[in-house]
């Protein structure tokens, strides 16, 4: 199962860096990039400027098309965490919500560094 979901996270990993703006670009851009490729893969995702938190943005998905698999295997929540990760390796990213553990969303806090 290791095995499966590194060749899944391999291959999501190389679709998004070819999409998004490579790590010259702003923050604020990159992270509305990765939004939108989210929203096509059906997460409803959004992104925001978090409001007097010293340039934090935050990264919102409002359904999550994985779930039920998700709550079988906790590892496919823990890629997409190191996924976000390394695609804004110039930021801090912290899930903040996540509906794993009952919130309605899955929510990431995305802070300059």
């Amino acid at each position: 199962l290791d095995r499966l979901l590194a060749v899944r996270a391999k291959r999501q990993l190389d679709s998004y860096r070819k999409r998004m703006p490579g790590l010259d670009a702003p923050l604020d851009k990159r992270v509305a990039a990765l939004a939108k490729l989210r929203r096509e893969e059906g997460y409803m995702a959004r992104w925001s400027r978090a409001k007097g938190k010293g340039g934090a943005l935050t990264l919102v998905e409002n359904h999550c098309p994985i779930c039920a698999a998700a709550q079988t295997c906790q590892g496919l929540c823990r890629d997409e965490l190191k996924l976000f990760r390394t695609l804004l390796p110039d930021a801090k990213v912290e899930r903040v919500e996540h509906m794993l553990t009952g919130a309605r969303r899955c929510a990431y806090r995305v802070v300059p560094r």
